[in-house]
């Protein structure tokens, strides 16, 4: 995934938010609104992302293995750090690793 195809990723998903709380926000005050928590959590998340950073559907192909990785105490984070790092920006991938993770920890 090229640099800009990141941007344009994080920012689609950073105006899906915005639009969202547009709305809420629209409602309540007759205009919408851009909430400041959003610009600064995506300044954030463009200020950790890697070099060749993963797509959610490269980090999805990955994420059996790598969930197998933390349950067994293998230093995930050495092996595959971007998926780690994106694991740490986006929370629907994090939420599917954690849903993954549980499973796989209660199944013992």
């Amino acid at each position: 995934m090229t640099f800009w195809n990141q941007i344009k990723n994080l920012l689609g998903r950073s105006k899906q938010t915005m639009a969202v709380i547009g709305d809420e926000t629209a409602h309540q005050s007759g205009g919408a609104a851009i909430n400041q928590n959003n610009l600064v959590d995506l300044m954030h998340r463009l200020e950790q992302t890697m070099d060749n950073a993963y797509s959610c559907e490269e980090v999805f192909a990955l994420l059996d293995e790598y969930v197998e990785l933390v349950a067994t105490d293998e230093e995930a984070k050495w092996l595959m750090p971007l998926v780690k790092n994106h694991l740490e920006m986006c929370p629907d991938c994090r939420n599917k690793f954690e849903i993954l993770l549980h499973v796989l920890k209660t199944a013992d």
